[in-house]
């Protein structure tokens, strides 16, 4: 006899893949409807978007979108030059509608697929040609979407911040009530009434609690599904975004973003968050990018656990057919190539190090390439990697990771359809200044692994600071224990000491003080200014000053919940070795422009905060540095 648990695996697969009905299309003056007996989608012929998309594999049709809302696709971009005299939206805003030449159509109609596409500008204020799609499938519960976005020549200079899908949830506990954005990462939607909003989609709640979308920001090459859910008890559905693999995502693997908040699921393609960098298209320039096709899939089962197994399953089967054969756009490539080879590093294989192919302009950091596509893949025990599916063309290659401050580079490896590259041994030499004293963390990019690195998706962080260290930050190499005695960001405000503590000693293996000359080298995975343009930390030995960090913002990760930016920054000092001291030495690391912490109420919500990423904090909060790692060495 089956397992009721079984019993609902399998029903739960049967309703939401299994059952081949028939894709039917209807198009009049004002919609083109789309049904296939699991899903039914209403698409606008005036603004391009669907209007509502019911799920129909239940006793009742259960609409997904909220009342008089829709699933619609965006963009932020602004023109490069202003025109003398004109203001255009804000932030270069850009969403179809009937005055800014948008063509609705039904493109195709079969019983097995329908594609419904939405062409639009470009306009006076938004110089790129957009078309976009809907494509329906026989026994798919879903609705495929994705964008081509075209800049001929002729046009004026844009700089493209943001892209997106936006699907406006069923705003009713009765038909969603959490997130998910992983399999047991679910957070109930806060339904409290709103005070006041207090910064860029951050709101203070009548219970006294705050809600921000950049709760639920992740990594998207790690969280290729996510979405809103209902738990009920009659059993669970969801809505999700499911995407095979983000080759179109700005800046690699390490891209963060927003993923579900309120009564918004968002597929975000291309933006700015975290310090992530804008595509900046030039007058004349000739370029087009395919973003997408990911699914957005509706799904049925008895709990949100098996929910997840059928969400599991999907993107298994839809990382079988990507790159996709439905895509229409001609810009799209199908035949793709496979580059392939070995990484050693000082002769052996690296550990926790991933092989990315991007732009293949090497003097613009992955991280913030923005034109092309990126792959990505892990090194093997071994030292082999593959990379499969990448579009033809020009790349360069990168090895990050494996506790090196910098990347491996080699330019110049071409991908042709059909085709594998294998780039043969690429040899890396490990990044040395001389004998290694001590280090403080991983060169990997990012301050996780420090206290609240594992935690720090959370509005003012910082707030936490003079509980978890009243005495400020003190800390002693061999001794002290990085998780808990060393904080994931140094704010400018502190508890009780202006200056954080590194301690340690140092002696040559003779018992004798060391000589010759001291490198130190620092990684940041974030800076904020607390004032003026660039940071000011002081970094001092034995009291005696052996450098400074000086940099610009780097992003928004101190007051939006992360524990990196995008663009990584490493900062070596040099001194002569004799300020060591044969025994115990103190190395510390102060904001000139430091603060005490102030009263919390110095720092309480504030209506008048800043909105974007590129202005100063969202709320009354300090500066930071996060540091990634800290490694101390003498020439040999």
């Amino acid at each position: 006899m089956l397992k009721p648990s079984l019993i609902a695996l399998l029903a739960s697969a049967a309703l939401a893949g299994g059952a081949h009905a028939a894709v039917t299309a209807k198009a009049d003056a004002d919609h083109i409807t789309l049904d296939n007996g699991l899903v039914r989608a209403v698409v606008d012929t005036r603004t391009g978007a669907v209007t509502s998309f019911q799920q129909l594999d239940g006793a009742q049709p259960v609409e997904l979108i909220a009342k008089d809302q829709s699933l619609y696709w965006d963009s932020n971009g602004e023109l490069a030059t202003p025109i003398p005299g004109k203001v255009g939206p804000k932030k270069g805003y850009y969403r179809p509608g009937p005055d800014n030449n948008t063509v609705v159509k039904l493109a195709s109609s079969t019983a097995q697929q329908a594609d419904v596409e939405v062409d639009t500008g470009p306009t006076e204020f938004y110089p790129l040609k957009v078309e976009y799609h809907f494509v329906m499938q026989d026994g798919l519960s879903g609705l495929y979407c994705y964008t081509v976005l075209r800049h001929p020549a002729g046009l004026p200079a844009i700089n493209l911040a943001q892209t997106r899908f936006v699907f406006r949830t069923a705003a009713d506990d009765a038909v969603f009530n959490y997130w998910t954005v992983g399999r047991g990462k679910t957070i109930k939607i806060p339904r409290s009434g709103v005070v006041k909003q207090v910064t860029d989609a951050t709101w203070l709640l009548e219970d006294g609690t705050v809600k921000t979308k950049y709760l639920n920001s992740v990594y998207f090459a790690q969280t290729p599904a996510y979405g809103t859910i209902g738990v009920h008890p009659g059993g669970s559905h969801g809505i999700f975004m499911v995407e095979p693999f983000g080759d179109y995502h700005n800046g690699g693997p390490s891209r963060q973003g927003q993923t579900v908040h309120d009564d918004v699921l968002l597929r975000v393609v291309q933006d700015a968050h975290f310090g992530a960098s804008s595509t900046r298209v030039a007058q004349d320039e000739d370029w087009t990018k395919v973003f997408g096709p990911f699914l957005v899939y509706a799904n049925r089962a008895s709990n949100p656990n098996t929910l997840w197994d059928d969400v599991d399953r999907q993107l298994a089967a839809e990382r079988g057919k990507w790159p996709y054969a439905f895509v229409t756009a001609p810009e799209y490539a199908k035949a793709r190539g496979t580059v392939e080879g070995k990484v050693t590093l000082n002769g052996a294989a690296p550990r926790n190090a991933q092989v990315i192919l991007s732009d293949p302009d090497p003097k613009v950091a992955w991280t913030a390439q923005t034109k092309g596509y990126n792959y990505w893949a892990p090194v093997q025990a071994d030292g082999s990697f593959v990379l499969k599916n990448v579009v033809p063309g020009a790349y360069t290659l990168y090895v990050d990771g494996a506790d090196q401050p910098a990347d491996f580079v080699r330019t110049g490896v071409t991908v042709a359809a059909n085709r594998t590259t294998d780039t043969g041994t690429l040899t890396w030499a490990a990044q040395t200044h001389g004998q290694v004293l001590w280090q403080l963390g991983t060169f990997d990019r990012k301050a996780g692994e420090f206290r609240n690195g594992d935690d720090a998706r959370g509005y003012q962080m910082f707030a936490r600071y003079p509980a978890q260290f009243p005495n400020d930050v003190d800390f002693t190499i061999g001794r002290s224990d990085p998780a808990k005695d060393w904080n994931y960001a140094q704010w400018s405000w502190y508890a009780k000491i202006p200056a954080w503590h590194l301690r340690f000693d140092a002696r040559a293996p003779t018992g004798n003080p060391v000589t010759g000359k001291a490198i130190l080298t620092i990684g940041v995975a974030s800076a904020q200014p607390a004032k003026g343009k660039l940071t000011h930390i002081v970094v001092a030995l034995n009291g005696q000053e052996i450098g400074k960090i000086e940099l610009p913002k780097t992003g928004t990760a101190g007051y939006r919940g992360g524990v990196q930016d995008s663009p990584y920054n490493i900062v070596i000092l040099t001194f002569d070795a004799s300020l060591l001291k044969a025994g115990a030495n103190d190395l510390t690391f102060q904001h000139a422009d430091a603060e005490p912490f102030p009263p919390a109420s110095a720092y309480a919500p504030d209506p008048n905060a800043a909105d974007d990423d590129d202005a100063a904090p969202g709320t009354k909060g300090p500066g930071q540095v996060m540091y990634d790692a800290i490694r101390l060495e003498v020439e040999k």
